[in-house]
């Protein structure tokens, strides 16, 4: 498995730096012009006397380039872990390897895991590069024993980006043209995570589902972790939610995208169109 994993990582990486503008997009651009700078912008045009006042009162913190910042990071590990995976299956089948890369003894779900991983590369290095202009340009702040602590809490967010990527991947192979499909889900995963707004902003039942994405609390956790906000929850409680939806995650993904894998391969239409 671990081997089967690294071969694809190298695979994709060595795809991506025959493309050396368009991983420069996928790594930096993107997540400044789609994200960053949209909600920094927004965000600063309610700013009043240099402060973020409505920052403040719900969530703990003015800091709106850290709080920000940490937003942005989730969602670009989030969205380079869903992009490498559609584009890795999508890419095999277009090219007409899949069946012959499935072929091979290697576990299925390690053509998705390298995807994942793949894409979460990408995207810490966009990451560091984007909370480093937020430091030092915009003078966000971050507690350094924040800053370790919360290691442990993305590790629980690439397990719960891996569970969401093999329900993507699971997507792919059903739907083919899948591209609208996995956008929205994403984009919701993302809104409703709390990365563009405090979550406390939405009535008490709509804030009811944001809680079985394990998004929510692991963001929740490296903001409060880092930048002293108000917890959602305790936070004994916010840890045992991101470890029981994280899990969750991660085996009904892994559960529906090889039940879907055996079933087309039954049918002989793994390949095609």
């Amino acid at each position: 498995m671990i081997r089967a994993t690294a071969a694809v990582v190298l695979r994709e990486w060595r795809v991506q730096r025959r493309y050396p503008v368009s991983m420069v997009n996928l790594a930096f651009l993107t997540p400044l012009y789609q994200l960053a700078l949209p909600t920094l912008l927004l965000g600063s045009a309610f700013v009043v006397g240099g402060s973020a006042v409505g920052l403040s009162r719900q969530t703990g913190t003015s800091d709106l380039a850290g709080w920000i910042g940490a937003g942005v990071l989730t969602a670009t590990l989030l969205v380079g872990a869903v992009t490498s995976v559609y584009e890795t299956l999508e890419a095999d089948r277009q090219t007409g390897v899949i069946e012959h890369s499935w072929a091979s003894p290697a576990p299925r779900q390690a053509f998705v895991l390298g995807g994942v991983l793949t894409g979460s590369l990408f995207g810490t290095v966009s990451s560091i590069v984007l909370l480093t202009i937020a430091v030092t340009l915009l003078h966000g702040s971050f507690a350094l024993p924040g800053v370790l602590l919360s290691l442990p809490v993305l590790l629980l967010m690439l397990a719960g980006n891996c569970g969401y990527s093999y329900l993507v991947g699971a997507a792919v192979l059903v739907l083919r043209e899948a591209d609208v499909i996995v956008e929205l889900p994403t984009l919701l995963v993302m809104l409703f995570s709390g990365v563009f707004f405090p979550l406390t902003l939405l009535p008490a039942a709509a804030r009811l589902p944001t809680y079985i994405l394990p998004d929510t609390w692991e963001l929740d956790l490296i903001r409060h972790l880092t930048l002293a906000t108000r917890p959602l929850a305790p936070v004994a409680a916010e840890v045992a939610a991101a470890v029981a939806t994280a899990a969750a995650w991660l085996a009904i993904g892994v559960w529906a995208f090889l039940s879907t894998e055996r079933r087309l391969r039954a049918a002989g239409t793994l390949a095609q169109f």
